[in-house]
């Protein structure tokens, strides 16, 4: 099966960004907000070829941690502007 494991550190900073600083409950807004983030990112997918360890360590890398942490804050920015919280 093939990953974008982009995918998986926007979710997983999304995770820990919005239990820390609560930056939205909305289902709709969060996806937006994942998906507006992950159009500003580039993708990265693994060759089968690649070890587990160089996958961990696309994940754990600190710079492109905050880039990714920067682009949820700039697409929260543009979702949230007219969110409706109470909306599903």
């Amino acid at each position: 099966m093939v990953k974008n494991y982009m995918e998986i550190l926007v979710d997983e900073i999304f995770q820990e960004v919005n239990i820390k600083y609560k930056v939205c409950d909305n289902k709709k807004c969060i996806n937006d907000i994942k998906s507006v983030a992950l159009n500003n990112l580039e993708p990265k997918y693994f060759t089968s070829a690649v070890s587990e360890g160089e996958k961990k360590a696309f994940l754990l890398d600190k710079q492109r941690r905050i880039s990714v942490v920067a682009s949820i804050i700039e697409a929260k920015k543009i979702i949230c502007k007219n969110c409706r919280k109470n909306e599903d």
